[in-house]
């Protein structure tokens, strides 16, 4: 298994990194998790045609993780996909049906011009109420968890041939659920948002940092997690602009022993392939 970082950035606008989006490859399938503004172009500098994407996870609905999906949902189509499946919590049907709405003069310009109604009239829409395995089409075993955000938020575990990958998806502490779910698991990707920034200038800085902390986890909140979990592999992600990836590697080391990886935007990453002792 493998996982191309494609957006490791948070809402706030920051030139290297878009906000939220990730492509979990299981041999040569593809699966995409959470979809930013910009994940299509990602895509596209990644090699990765987004026609061949045919399943989309959202761990939640807030803006920085699903702006870019109605140019996924249309470029992918106009290329050639025929089929789709969108997983995520409760209100994903809503917006998809909102976007496609939306997006009907466009739609219908599209198949005036030939095209099929099949990959675009009739995306499937799976949404998630609880915890629990995801019944969805995949070779892949996946379960979700429900987080403590300010939404409906689900992390997922997929597991494949004796691998296994977490995204955490936005959350705060405790984070006893997540724990849970990523137990013995090869990589654990995990919301670092309360990262240390300098000279952050944005209107009410501190209140907004004091309430992020009800929703988001520092990285040695997220080394905690991976510590209890017993993962190999943990990968901080969601940064603010200015973060400084050495403090963050630091605070992490100082807690969790396994290795830590601090992604930029297109990193690709390897899923170690260790048997972690039970």
């Amino acid at each position: 298994m493998k996982v191309i970082m494609l957006g490791t950035g948070s809402p706030r606008l920051n030139k290297e990194r878009i906000s939220s989006a990730h492509l979990l490859l299981a041999g040569d399938l593809p699966i995409l998790v959470d979809c930013a503004e910009g994940t299509t172009m990602q895509l596209v500098k990644s090699d990765i045609p987004p026609q061949d994407i045919k399943h989309v996870f959202f761990t939640h609905l807030h803006a920085d993780h699903m702006l870019g999906y109605a140019n996924f949902l249309i470029s992918g189509w106009v290329e050639g996909r025929r089929e789709l499946t969108v997983v995520g919590p409760v209100g994903t049907k809503k917006m998809h049906d909102l976007l496609i709405e939306m997006l009907e003069k466009d739609i219908e310009y599209r198949l005036s011009l030939g095209r099929p109604e099949t990959g675009i009239r009739d995306v499937k829409v799976i949404e998630l109420a609880e915890a629990g395995q995801v019944n969805v089409d995949l070779p892949l075993l996946v379960q979700c968890e429900e987080m403590i955000h300010n939404v409906p938020t689900f992390a997922y575990r997929f597991d494949w041939e004796g691998q296994s990958v977490v995204f955490s998806g936005d959350t705060a502490p405790p984070t006893d659920a997540l724990s849970r779910l990523a137990k013995d698991a090869n990589m654990l990707i995990h919301d670092s948002c309360l990262t240390l920034i300098q000279d952050d200038k944005a209107p009410n800085a501190s209140g907004i940092w004091k309430n992020l902390q009800k929703e988001h986890c520092t990285p040695a909140q997220a080394a905690e997690t991976a510590k209890w979990a017993n993962v190999d592999q943990l990968v901080l992600t969601h940064f603010l602009p200015k973060m400084n990836p050495d403090l963050a590697y630091k605070e992490a080391a100082e807690v969790f022993s396994g290795e830590i990886i601090i992604p930029n935007d297109l990193d690709q990453l390897q899923v170690s392939s260790k048997v972690i002792a039970k």
